[in-house]
Formats: structure tokens, sequence, C-alpha cells
């Protein structure tokens, strides 16, 4: 059964929002520079048009910058709005999948396991975000979060199985009946890594050859091997889907305005990524429902 959206709960949707507000406000220092090859940790967050650090009160996500008004309370140079919309992204992607992984949950309220699973999808959307922020602002997807990303996802998997199995924790079927749940969850989370990479590899060799250019860059295989090493194999042809559709509809709606036609992929992949992570196991039990007899 659903759980009512009591005061408990919107306290926590707001706490999520709160909490993932600031995990966006790090993710604009990781996007800015990493591809710089600088610390994320050091130096302190700094005004970009006269380089004075920016005191703690002035940090606050989405606050401080319409307080503001978008400009530094020093030199009054532009801030862009950018780093808002990030944030306030991020924090409601936190609290959607407080949402839909905790607060939906059929599991006793008592039970921490689905706080888990929320906690693993919302970082593994983190990880996703910075990267597909980096994507839109050099082209890149950067192996310093990727590989990093493809070797953790097994053992994020095993540590919280409901990443890759479902909060029902179905072992595939492939799975001998002896094999303990967590090392189901990250044998599934290796066969998504296989799949993620080696479609988005296959699809790149055949795009190659049939239009006599690169068709997926190698960053794109990595990235989508990352994602399905948290979703599954199953997951991972489902963000590929969702990712294509997408992208095919907004290059559509470009077409008048511009003559660039290069699109980022990795946006997609995120919102492709984004969606199996939570909904998952609900788009493929619709298309079974509805075209597995077709």
């Amino acid at each position: 059964m659903t759980r009512a959206l009591s005061d408990p709960a919107v306290v926590a949707l707001a706490a999520a929002f709160v909490f993932g507000a600031n995990v966006g406000s790090f993710l604009n220092v990781v996007a800015h520079r990493v591809p710089l090859g600088l610390s994320v940790v050091r130096p302190r967050s700094r005004c970009p048009t006269c380089r004075t650090p920016v005191r703690a009160v002035d940090n606050l996500p989405v606050v401080s910058w319409l307080l503001l008004r978008g400009r530094c309370r020093g030199c009054k140079g532009s801030i862009s709005v950018r780093y808002p919309a990030v944030e306030a992204m991020v924090g409601l992607l936190a609290a959607y999948v407080v949402y839909e992984l905790v607060l939906r949950s059929s599991a006793p309220v008592d039970d921490a396991s689905p706080w888990f699973h929320a906690g693993a999808a919302f970082l593994v959307t983190a990880a996703m975000t910075a990267a597909a922020l980096i994507d839109v602002d050099h082209r890149i997807l950067p192996d310093s979060i990727t590989i990093p990303g493809m070797w953790l996802a097994p053992v994020l998997a095993a540590l919280v199985p409901a990443l890759t199995l479902g909060q029902g924790l179905e072992a595939p079927t492939w799975a001998p009946a002896a094999w303990p749940v967590r090392l189901n969850a990250a044998a599934v989370s290796v066969a998504g890594i296989a799949a993620g990479a080696g479609i988005v590899w296959a699809l790149g060799v055949v795009g190659s050859k049939v239009f006599g250019k690169e068709a997926m860059g190698f960053g794109d295989v990595k990235y989508l091997g990352m994602i399905g090493g948290c979703v599954g194999p199953t997951g991972a042809v489902l963000a590929l889907v969702v990712a294509a559709f997408a992208g095919s509809v907004v290059g559509l709606a470009r077409l008048p305005f511009t003559r660039d036609r290069y699109i980022p992929f990795g946006p997609f992949l995120a919102v492709g990524g984004f969606v199996a992570l939570v909904h998952g196991r609900e788009f493929v039990a619709w298309y079974l429902s509805h075209f597995a007899g077709l």
C-alpha cells in the first residue's frame, strides 16, 4: 500500500530537496573543475568574474542567487542562471527519488531498506548528472567519472541489492538458485555493464560504417556501461531507448533554429538512466503486458 503524503512525508521530501540542492551546488563545481584537471575541494568557490571567494552566506543553493539577483556581492558581475537551475533540478530529483522509492514503497514503515535504495539511486543520479553537464560544456564524458562508476557499480549493487534487483529482490532467471541475493545483484550489475557498453559500441561501429563518420563516441560506451552496471541489462536497453527518443525529439525541435546538428548524447542517456533507475520495472511490466504477445 502506498504511504500517505503525511506531515512526516512532506518533511522528508523537503529535506531531500534541500540535500539534493546542496549536492547540485557541488556538481556545479565538479562540472567546472574536472575537465580542467582541478581539485573539486580546493580552493573554495569563487566569483567567475572577480575571483573573490564566495562567502558561506552567499553560497546557499538557489536562495543566495535569488537574493543577490544573479550578481556577485563584490564586483556585481553576472552569475549564470545555470547554477541555481542545476541546484533546483538536483533537489527535485532527490525529492522525486525519495517519493517513488521510499514513500510509495510497500515495505513496512520501520524498514530502512527503501532508504538505502533511494540513497544508492540518488548517488548514481548525481554521477550521471555531473557527467552530463560536462558533456554539454566540453563534449566529453570524463573517464574520471565513468570508469570508476563501472568498477564501483557491482560493489554498490551488492551493498544495495534493490538497485539492480528491484525492491522485490527478484533473482534473474539465469542465476543459479543457490546464489545469495547480493551475488545475484552484483552479477546483474556486471551483465548490465556488458550490455550497456556492448550495445553502444556495436551501434557506433555500425553507424560509422553506414554514415562514414564516428556515430558514437567511446565516452558514450563507458557512460552507458556505468549506467547499465546500476540498472542491469534490461535497464540499460531501456535507458538507451528513452535517450534515443528524447534526443530525436530535441534534435527535431532544434532544426528550425540552428544549423549545428551536433547534440551531446550524455544528457539524454542521463534521462534514460534516471527513468530506468526509478521506473525501470514498471516500464518493462507495461511493455510485456502490451506487446509480449505480438
